[in-house]
């Protein structure tokens, strides 16, 4: 699970999803990508990995608007406090008791129909491992849905030049790892975009809860004016504007033969 503890940055973390339309957009998204997935179901298993305290699974849950009887739901989160706030939140979109697993790897016998992961992969420690594990749990005809950001996107930017500056490479997993892992464990992949805008008043601190946001405690031996000065282009009237996208990738096994 998550390596990158965003305890210390929580209010830069709420600053970013109240200034962005992220969450929107990936929610929309998931709507148009599983829709005929989940269409009349009489039950479906599914496993929410990296759920933080349930501030995204939530929305999500009321979007796709799936009958209660139906849903069986299952929770992965390795910060018990947010698992259980998570467990709260979406209690009310199922009528059976939601699991809760601290690892995808708790999952001994579960198979699940549907294993999705919002902007989490970044952070795990070891990607195949973790997706090996979801294969693992996942029933034959069932789906793998992730939102996670490639190397076009402009935060991922910010990471490459920022971790360049101390001749570093990105700590973090992207788009393109998960589409390779994906591919070498046997997954066809459907890959399709999730626009999202960036909107929030220009100063320096506002600059700086996003950099904090993106680096957190690799923040400190990183030289700050040429990251701050990364967001001069995207400058318009004393408002930082920042258009971007990430991908969505819709995963299931292939056919074996």
């Amino acid at each position: 699970m998550p390596e990158k503890d965003f305890a210390p940055i929580e209010n830069d973390y709420a600053f970013f999803m109240a200034h962005a339309t992220e969450a929107e957009s990936d929610i929309v998204a998931y709507q148009r990508e599983l829709a005929d997935f989940l269409l009349d179901r009489t039950s479906i298993r599914m496993l929410d990995f990296g759920c933080g305290n349930g501030d995204f699974s939530a929305p999500l849950l009321n979007a796709l608007n799936l009958p209660p009887e139906v849903l069986y739901l299952s929770l992965c989160e390795p910060v018990t406090h947010q698992l259980d706030q998570a467990a709260e939140r979406v209690a009310r979109f199922s009528h059976h008791s939601v699991e809760t697993l601290e690892d995808v790897s708790s999952a001994k016998d579960q198979q699940f129909d549907l294993i999705l992961s919002n902007h989490v992969l970044y952070y795990v420690q070891d990607l195949s491992q973790t997706i090996g594990e979801m294969r693992r749990t996942l029933q034959p005809e069932g789906k793998l849905a992730f939102a996670i950001a490639n190397a076009e996107n402009v935060i991922v930017a910010i990471w490459k030049a920022g971790f360049a500056l101390i001749n570093q490479p990105v700590p973090y997993y992207m788009s393109e790892d998960v589409q390779r892992v994906l591919a070498e464990q046997g997954f066809a992949v459907q890959k399709t975009e999730a626009k999202f805008q960036m909107r929030f008043p220009d100063s320096e601190e506002n600059r700086m809860k996003i950099l904090r946001f993106c680096f957190g405690h690799h923040l400190e031996g990183i030289p700050l004016p040429q990251l701050l000065g990364m967001f001069d282009p995207y400058q318009q009237d004393g408002t930082i504007v920042i258009d971007t996208y990430s991908d969505h990738l819709l995963a299931e096994l292939k056919p074996e033969g």
